[in-house]
């Protein structure tokens, strides 16, 4: 728990003054020698909608991620990967490399990705139950043995239109993987008519909030200074304005459990 590590930032690079600003505010908050990583994807390719935004593609990014990096030496990016292609590109510039819900079966993309990186965090598709999303874990360590594999959760399917977060999982999860992540933003998404999905913010700050009690390693959250205006998955952002007093709360939680379980440590010796 003292190795919280939390994944923040925008969902789409949709434009690099917003992304810059972002960061700017998010390193003034953690600085830059945490636990901690800034998100921003080159390409929303799992779009609802066809006429869904994407963001800056992969070949702007690569650029925007070089400058963010002479801006702020020592932090830490990642950033998500649809294409075997797009992996080796990444390669000096994203520290960890995530693989999307819809693609965390994608044998050659899980392969790619471990071949070039030494943390791959693969996102669990929500139709996966901890038996099946294990099974990654394999794929990973089989060609980077010395590697480190995260999953991150995004929630669980129930029915067709709602998500739910199972926190009965962490554990088995944690007996696999890494780093056991909470998806606080994404795992609160509902599906609507019209192509559209809406989630919840106040429930993604709770999750945020609850994450360490239930042994999750970290939380990833996607934040932005207007929500509203975000190309995508502006209904479960948090404003990033309300961004340091939850993550000041988060700090609290995280150093109450650290407190009981040393108590409960020394008092079993």
């Amino acid at each position: 728990m003292s190795n919280f590590t939390r994944i923040l930032g925008p969902c789409s690079i949709s434009d690099a003054k917003v992304y810059f600003g972002i960061a700017k505010e998010l390193v003034k908050l953690l600085g830059l020698n945490g636990d901690w990583y800034f998100k921003g994807s080159f390409d929303k390719a799992n779009r609802t909608s066809i006429y869904g935004g994407r963001g800056t593609g992969l070949e702007k990014s690569l650029e925007i991620f070089k400058e963010v990096k002479r801006r702020y030496p020592g932090i830490l990016l990642t950033t998500d990967v649809h294409e075997t292609w797009q992996v080796e590109k990444l390669v000096g510039l994203i520290d960890v490399i995530q693989v999307p819900a819809f693609l965390s079966r994608q044998t050659d993309l899980v392969v790619e990705c471990a071949r070039n990186f030494d943390i791959v965090n693969i996102k669990k598709g929500q139709w996966l139950g901890p038996e099946n999303v294990i099974k990654s874990v394999d794929k990973v360590r089989n060609i980077n043995p010395d590697g480190q594999v995260w999953i991150t959760d995004r929630g669980s399917n129930l029915g067709y239109d709602k998500l739910i977060t199972d926190t009965t999982i962490v554990d088995q999860l944690k007996a696999a993987f890494d780093k056991v992540i909470l998806d606080c933003t994404h795992s609160t998404q509902r599906s609507r008519e019209f192509y559209t999905v809406q989630g919840d913010p106040v429930l993604a700050a709770r999750h945020m909030l609850c994450a360490p009690i239930y042994n999750y390693d970290g939380t990833f959250a996607e934040t932005h200074p207007n929500p509203r205006e975000s190309p995508s998955d502006g209904d479960c952002m948090i404003n990033l304005r309300l961004m340091g007093a939850l993550l000041k709360k988060q700090d609290d939680i995280i150093d109450t459990i650290m407190e009981v379980r040393d108590e409960k440590s020394h008092a079993s010796i």
